[in-house]
């Protein structure tokens, strides 16, 4: 109350020609508006705390209208008292004019961001503030125009690029993908768009499981209880930015503008002509490996050649694909390996590790695709495919014993394998079901069962190759 005090008495005394409210040197006002800034501020505050918001909207726009720089929260606390008066709104009218004057808080803040940054230690970001204002449009204002939200997205990401919040990267490729649907000339940069943001979404994995990882360390040196919670939340945005990442991928994939052969015909006649631009040959890597165009001579063509250019994950995993189809088994398998060492996200290594995997998986190695998929766990424990491939591994060899009723129950193994995989990334659900479903069906009687000795709900080892505990349904 002191400092309040103290506060009011100095903006008091200050001389009245310069600009009110707009200038951080006077960004309470002066003289008596100062006194009302204050006040206004302190009641706005208190009533928001107490989440009373419609007793603190009229101080608050007092703020926001007059001294758009006196502080910082003014315009968070001004998105949280509009969007639950948006919510509690009955009038149709009046919810209409607060959802116009939520995107005015977003246009005030980008105005003067320069200022208010130099007020707050933790700096304010255009790009953040643009992606949070097309969230706005989306979740409230329905009826605005693609192009203008799809606009404000695409600066949000080119701003943000891999610290964009999950949310805002998955719209920007929902968008680009309506406004292709209404232009197909968009269709380019539509390939562009899913580029960048399969490359953003990455990279917030990654820094997502580097979170993780500091939070674990620094938790296991101090103890504090805090570091375990941020563990725990960065944990649960892992599983919602990897669905977000999955949206994407189908946002571009139905959108229809290129399917493998249409990128086939467009990029094949161009390469040799860009056999020496390793910026053209990683577009064309990237993206038909991003929709598994994986079989198509282009993509194979332009792996060959990047390869020689500069060793990349990207371009020894399509050299791996090449010698893969040419047969050539031992060499596909050694350029797969130089694939995942050459990787640093560990996001994409994981997928690699699964990825290289599922190529045993096909050629009916399960020994060895189960070892792929452990090493992409233990690269990403919230990765779910990896364990749907090794539930896909034991269901092809069940057979660990001569009892055939016993051999059944590697099927408990199998969907104990699934459940696994849903509960640590949920985006793999709708799969991990499909094949739940299946197993199901081939689970060994209880009579049976209980002739062997062994009754439900009891523990029993699914013994051979395979080696894991399970329990009797």
């Amino acid at each position: 109350m002191k400092k309040l005090l103290f506060a009011i008495m100095i903006l008091v005394a200050t001389g009245i020609n310069a600009q009110n409210g707009v200038t951080n040197e006077f960004r309470f006002g002066q003289g008596e508006d100062s006194i009302k800034c204050l006040q206004a501020i302190s009641i706005s505050s208190i009533n928001v705390k107490n989440k009373d918001y419609k007793t603190a909207y009229p101080e608050w726009k007092y703020v926001f209208t007059e001294f758009p720089v006196a502080r910082v929260d003014t315009y968070s606390n001004g998105i949280k008292i509009l969007t639950e008066l948006i919510k509690s709104e009955t009038d149709p009218a009046k919810k209409e004019e607060y959802k116009k004057e939520l995107i005015l808080v977003y246009d005030q803040q980008l105005k003067y961001i320069d200022k208010l940054q130099e007020i707050t230690k933790t700096k304010l970001s255009a790009g953040q503030i643009m992606g949070r204002k097309a969230m706005a449009y989306i979740q409230h204002l329905s009826n605005t125009p693609v192009d203008t939200i799809y606009a404000l997205l695409a600066k949000s990401v080119e701003l943000e690029q891999g610290k964009s919040e999950y949310t805002v990267t998955e719209r920007f490729m929902k968008y680009s993908a309506m406004k292709y649907k209404a232009d197909k000339s968009h269709s380019d940069q539509l390939i562009e768009d899913y580029l960048n943001a399969s490359v953003y979404i990455v990279e917030v994995l990654d820094k997502y499981h580097d979170n993780i990882e500091a939070c674990n360390l620094r938790y296991q040196e101090n103890g504090d209880p805090r570091d375990s919670i941020n563990a725990t939340k960065y944990s649960k945005m892992i599983d919602a930015s990897r669905i977000s990442k999955s949206n994407i991928d189908a946002y571009f994939i139905n959108s229809g503008a290129a399917t493998c052969e249409d990128l086939d015909k467009i990029y094949a006649a161009n390469i040799e002509a860009n056999k020496d631009n390793i910026e053209y040959l990683n577009k064309v890597i990237s993206v038909m490996s991003m929709l598994k165009c994986t079989d198509n001579d282009a993509y194979l063509t332009a792996s060959e050649y990047a390869l020689a250019i500069e060793p990349t994950s990207k371009a020894a995993m399509g050299c791996g694909y090449r010698y893969f189809k040419r047969g050539e088994i031992d060499k596909a398998m050694e350029l797969f390996d130089q694939a995942i060492e050459l990787e640093s996200s560990v996001t994409t290594k994981a997928e690699l590790c699964h990825k290289v995997g599922s190529v045993y998986y096909s050629l009916n190695k399960y020994s060895k695709a189960r070892s792929y998929a452990q090493q992409a766990l233990s690269l990403n424990s919230k990765f779910g495919l990896p364990h749907i491939l090794i539930a896909q591994c034991y269901a092809a060899a069940p057979d660990w014993c001569d009892d055939e009723t016993l051999n059944a129950c590697t099927y408990y193994v199998c969907v104990d394998r699934l459940e696994r995989a849903k509960a640590v990334d949920p985006s793999v659900k709708k799969e991990a079901d499909k094949y739940i479903a299946t197993y199901k069906k081939y689970y060994p009687k209880a009579e049976e069962l209980f002739m062997r000795g062994h009754s439900s709900g009891k523990a029993i080892t699914v013994g051979g190759w395979i080696n894991e505990n399970t329990k009797i349904r």
